[in-house]
């Protein structure tokens, strides 16, 4: 019987409370709605401006276009990015660097209207760019790019300007290990042909001797040598014994210096392309994404939303009238929340 008359309080008693103060609540829903609204006329209006694009698989110039293995993915000029490459693109498309750059470009601190005298000034900049860019993912796996601001050109404006400083970020960041690397491989080059240069002034010194080529050499002058002594003849043989002692001498020498010179010449030919690589790497203006949709002027605002501020107000205003109402009722004492039993028995009790 209590559990009944629990349940009764809290929902038929209240429904009959509620259902008495209409008017009230009616009042309060029309006012908050009307007021809502006509505050929401002085909200100054926020547009918009997105814009789409997909990162590429790998942005190695050299790797794509230069490469002889065509069935590599990633060294397809037109694949696509997958997550990886994606969530890197989109550290650089929130970096600070970009931050700065659209700060210094579109004069940011004028136009959000910043002391820069004031305390703190740097960190409500910085607040305002964040909360203004928006960098997602979108369901396809591309990237939106999104500014919101008061002024639709100028939101418009900054969203493309995200999007080619994209080029600008990347190829800067690629550049500085493109550069360091031909750097290096300048200077290996460099200590190869010294190295070559070596071998050559010591192979000169040894064809001096006369040993050109030892292994032709070395033949040629044995098949003389044997004919000499078979013809007896003996000068024949004391010269060409001369030959074969001076190319037993500077033979071995000659053949280690031309392995040396092969080998040099061989790593000579692998740092020249290397260096024509990064070479061709740091010349790169191939663009370092796909542009799907770029930004345009908005014409229509994304905030405020009359409508949602009017229902969210309209809404809250009548729970907390309910709420005040039931604190009332509550401190006057009267039975009107109470279930019908419950009155019912203390008006026979009165009696």
């Amino acid at each position: 019987m209590k559990q009944d008359t629990c349940n009764g309080y809290n929902s038929f008693s209240l429904f009959r409370f509620l259902l008495s103060k209409w008017k009230i609540l009616l009042i309060v829903f029309v006012a908050a709605a009307v007021l809502s609204f006509v505050c929401s006329l002085f909200i100054k209006p926020v547009f918009r401006s997105t814009a789409i694009i997909y990162g590429p698989r790998t942005n190695a110039a050299s790797k794509i276009l230069l490469a002889d293995e065509t069935n590599n993915e990633r060294l397809d000029i037109k694949a696509y990015a997958i997550e990886e490459e994606t969530e890197q693109m989109m550290e650089l498309l929130a970096s600070r660097d970009i931050q700065d750059s659209i700060i210094q470009r579109f004069n940011l601190i004028q136009h959000y209207g910043l002391d820069t005298g004031s305390k703190y000034w740097q960190t409500k900049l910085y607040k305002y760019v964040k909360e203004s860019m928006e960098i997602k993912r979108t369901k396809y796996g591309a990237i939106s790019i999104s500014f919101n601001d008061h002024d639709p050109k100028f939101a418009c404006d900054i969203t493309n300007y995200i999007v080619d400083m994209l080029d600008v970020t990347k190829r800067r960041i690629e550049n500085e290990r493109a550069a360091a690397a031909y750097k290096m491989l300048q200077k290996q080059l460099e200590e190869v042909n010294a190295e070559i240069a070596r071998v050559d002034d010591s192979i000169q010194v040894i064809m001096k001797h006369g040993v050109y080529d030892f292994e032709s050499q070395s033949e040629r002058v044995t098949q003389q040598y044997a004919i000499a002594v078979a013809q007896g003849n003996a000068a024949a043989q004391q010269r060409l014994q001369t030959e074969l002692d001076n190319l037993a001498t500077w033979g071995p020498r000659a053949e280690a210096l031309h392995d040396v010179q092969f080998n040099f010449r061989k790593y000579q030919s692998l740092v020249k392309q290397k260096m024509l690589d990064a070479k061709f790497d740091l010349e790169n203006e191939i663009p370092t994404k796909f542009v799907v949709q770029r930004g345009i002027v908005p014409d229509k605002k994304v905030y405020p939303k009359k409508s949602i501020i009017m229902a969210v107000s309209s809404i809250s205003a009548v729970i907390v009238t309910i709420i005040l109402l039931l604190i009332i009722e509550n401190m006057k004492g009267t039975p009107s929340l109470r279930p019908k039993e419950e009155e019912n028995d203390t008006e026979n009790s009165q009696a």
